[in-house]
């Protein structure tokens, strides 16, 4: 009798798994066929297997005939998160709502938001499930701007979004000509750290350097570090600011002295570009930057020996000196850039210009305390431009 118990129960137990199975590949059919009909008629999914005979626990945010004109539409399928999506995701929270479909062209579509991703909160709203997801959506209304919490790649994750309509979207649709294409975006801008070649004649410089003894500087020009970053304005435009350092320092002996130098040369400023895009992952630019640059170069000769109780025969009387001689710029830099896209978040650019620097007046300074400044007598007018080259990683689009 127990053997037949075991063997009834056994064949239950597959025939409701199997009937599970089969049930969840019906759920993800029923919704891949809305995402496709979306913009039309839906009134054959019925014809779909087991479509008369289940629930789906879909919310697809897509408003009815009687919702309001300014209705908040987003463009995503959602479901309640269970436990075993959770742990296949890496997910240790307990609220949340899947995304298990985005709408092609829909503000989700644009903002980048992806299968799998699970929707945490709006606003700092929680979202603890698919009826409180409608709820708090419907706080909002078209145009309304919000900051979303996403649980993504193993980590959370906050994105702006800005809400769409869906008859804005509609209208539009019918408005459009067969065959026009997509306007492509110029993307929102963002920012990251900027390695430039500045290839610019060191002449002026390795001629100090070399009387006293210094290792030369590389004669083909100097590898800068930077930052900037940039944000749209409108109209494919964008403005932000960027800016570059190059310094090294030596130090060599000089009898019972020895003598240091600190070599700088920087530049920055406020930077302009109009992007123009390629593809949906590629958009190229022309700009430029408008700003300020400076060569320096800071010299100490000391003995080492300071003497609190004879501190003015340690620079009256000994050979301790200290002196920042420099040039000043007012520059400009036409430039090109070229972004590629590798993730929603990141991407990879390439950037190459040119700098061309007036200095209002002639010669080298010394600095002076404060903002004075002393003419260095027969110091030549050098020139600060070059070409530049920059490639490294970029955070945004």
């Amino acid at each position: 009798m127990k053997k037949w118990i075991l063997i009834i129960l056994s064949v239950g137990l597959i025939f409701s798994v199997a009937m599970a199975q089969n049930q969840d590949a019906t759920k993800k059919q029923i919704q891949k066929q809305i995402t496709m009909d979306l913009n039309g008629d839906l009134s054959d999914l019925s014809n779909l297997p087991g479509a008369t005979k289940m629930t789906l626990n879909l919310n697809t945010d897509i408003p009815t005939g009687s919702e309001a004109a300014d209705a908040p539409y987003m463009g995503i399928f959602v479901e309640d998160i269970t436990f075993p999506k959770a742990q296949e995701l890496g997910y240790k929270g307990f609220i949340g709502v899947l995304i298990t479909g985005v709408v092609a062209d829909s503000p989700a579509w644009e903002y980048r938001l992806q299968e799998d991703d699970i929707l945490v909160s709006i606003d700092d709203k929680e979202i603890t499930n698919n009826a409180v997801f409608d709820k708090v959506r419907k706080l909002y209304r078209a145009g309304d701007k919000v900051s979303l919490t996403l649980f993504r790649s193993g980590e959370m994750q906050k994105l702006d979004f800005t809400f769409g309509s869906r008859q804005a979207k509609a209208a539009s649709q019918d408005n459009e000509k067969p065959g026009k294409p997509k306007k492509l975006s110029p993307g929102y801008g963002g920012g990251s750290w900027m390695p430039l070649w500045f290839s610019t004649d060191l002449t002026d410089a390795n001629y100090l350097l070399d009387k006293m003894g210094f290792a030369k500087l590389n004669e083909d020009g100097v590898l800068m570090q930077g930052g900037g970053g940039k944000g749209h304005v409108g109209k494919g435009f964008f403005i932000g600011g960027a800016g570059y350092d190059y310094t090294t320092s030596d130090k060599i002996p000089a009898g019972n002295y020895h003598i240091s130098m600190t070599y700088s040369n920087t530049f920055g400023g406020v930077t302009l570009d109009k992007r123009i895009p390629f593809a949906k992952s590629v958009v190229g630019s022309l700009g430029f930057l408008l700003g300020g640059g400076e060569q320096s170069l800071e010299v100490m000769k000391n003995n080492s020996n300071y003497n609190w109780d004879d501190w003015n025969g340690t620079f009256l009387n000994s050979n301790n000196t200290h002196s920042t001689i420099s040039r000043s710029y007012i520059l400009v830099q036409p430039k090109a850039e070229v972004l590629v896209r590798l993730l929603p978040w990141m991407g990879i650019r390439g950037e190459a210009g040119y700098v061309y620097g007036y200095a209002p007046s002639k010669g080298w300074k010394v600095k002076d305390m404060g903002s004075e400044t002393i003419d260095v007598n027969h110091s030549p007018d050098s020139e600060y431009q070059g070409m530049t080259f920059s490639v490294g990683p970029w955070f945004g689009f």
